[in-house]
């Protein structure tokens, strides 16, 4: 992926260029020398009550309620690859997708590399998703894949792919799709289409037995996360780098509204019942009549959110991540996470972070889970009603 390119993609540029830039540098560069340093933000998901955290080179499953490492992976045909996109899960194979261009199933209980796939041009940093035998997944060099994980499974894993063993991994692509420029969110699936967003200022709605193009729309902006859906299926919510979000409709792409936000959108939007909650680079937190787009309230509380908000329908409270500079005129920054009420938008709780957040929180059984973009802390868990830390994952040499 071209950074020039990514910039240029953005639409109106405005005074807020160097935060993108800051952002894509962590995203893009390339690893330092410290071991646990992430030169992006690592991924996190949450299967069955275990926690993957794909960071740099490894991938970890953790157990946040016993504060313990079940494992660490660290992938035996390329020991160099790094990891940032979390990993999907289906039949017992994670599904991760590296930095080195290559796609791989491996094995959840021996952790060995059960296939791999090489026929990508850049690198995977949006998840695959999994579905019916199937995994979809996007590229910064443009493609979206659908492959056979049945076919995946009869070509194995290899070190190194030459051109045989290209030709052999075609067997496994049910379609593929090409995009004008790189695709950096996990493809949205649904009953009636696969919707993804791209760099290229569009957002596609393919058809998901074959990757035909049911309709495209292009926006002023460029796109890097996915989009929600409304409950009903109708309508599509998508953020854009031309500080905006808009409302489409899902069966036809055509515009229905759109709120001009302070700065770039970048997560993915949250439902909450009627309301949609997002929020942008500026660190504006907004509460949305999901119908027709009137902004119930707006604030700002932090420096920058580039994740998805989190909300628990049980508590009907949104939690919020993000960066937070410590002293004004400092180059060092902190995190942020808020828990708010969704009712009043009353601030709960706060909770500093001694790094800034960038990965969406998971909520699991009373806990949530934060994963900060750089340091030695690679997981923390914190009291959901409370915002106490529980427990903070540090690799060590026993880890290894």
């Amino acid at each position: 992926m071209n950074l020039e390119r990514a910039c240029n993609a953005a639409g109106r540029h405005r005074a807020y260029v160097p935060l993108l830039l800051a952002l894509a540098v962590l995203l893009l560069a390339g690893c330092s020398g410290q071991q646990y340093v992430a030169s992006s933000w690592p991924g996190l998901t949450v299967n069955n009550n275990v926690a993957y955290v794909a960071f740099n080179q490894y991938l970890f499953a953790l157990d946040p309620v016993a504060q313990r490492v079940q494992w660490q992976f660290k992938n035996p045909l390329n020991a160099k690859s790094t990891y940032y996109a979390a990993p999907a899960l289906s039949d017992g194979v994670l599904v991760m997708g590296g930095y080195d261009n290559v796609l791989y199933g491996v094995d959840r209980e021996t952790l060995a590399v059960r296939w791999s796939f090489h026929l990508a041009s850049d690198r995977y940093i949006g998840s695959p998703v999994i579905s019916d035998g199937y995994v979809y997944v996007a590229t910064a060099g443009h493609e979206l894949f659908a492959l056979s994980l049945q076919e995946l499974e009869r070509l194995g894993g290899v070190e190194k792919a030459d051109e045989a063993r290209r030709q052999m991994e075609q067997v496994a692509i049910r379609w593929k799709f090409s995009a004008s420029h790189g695709m950096w969110a996990a493809p949205l699936l649904t009953d009636r289409a696969l919707y993804v967003t791209s760099l290229d200022h569009h957002i596609y709605a393919l058809e998901v037995e074959t990757g035909r193009l049911i309709w495209s729309k292009e926006l002023a902006g460029a796109m890097a996360g996915q989009p929600q859906l409304s409950e009903d299926g109708t309508t599509l919510y998508v953020g854009n780098f031309d500080y905006s979000l808009y409302a489409l409709d899902a069966a036809t792409g055509e515009q229905r509204w759109e709120i001009e936000s302070e700065n770039w959108v970048w997560g993915q939007p949250t439902l909450a019942g009627d309301k949609l909650f997002f929020g942008d680079l500026g660190g504006y937190l907004y509460a949305v009549d999901s119908e027709n787009g009137t902004v119930l309230w707006k604030q700002q509380v932090a420096d920058t959110i580039r994740s998805e908000v989190v909300f628990d329908a049980n508590t009907d409270r949104l939690y919020v991540a993000g960066r937070k500079v410590a002293n004004p005129g400092n180059v060092s920054t902190r995190g942020v996470v808020l828990a708010l009420d969704t009712a009043t938008y009353r601030v709960i709780w706060e909770q500093a972070m001694g790094e800034a957040i960038y990965t969406s929180p998971v909520l699991m059984d009373g806990l949530l889970l934060v994963a900060p973009s750089q340091g030695e802390i690679l997981l923390l868990t914190l009291n959901a009603d409370t915002g106490v830390v529980q427990w903070r994952f540090y690799p060590t040499s026993a880890d290894q």
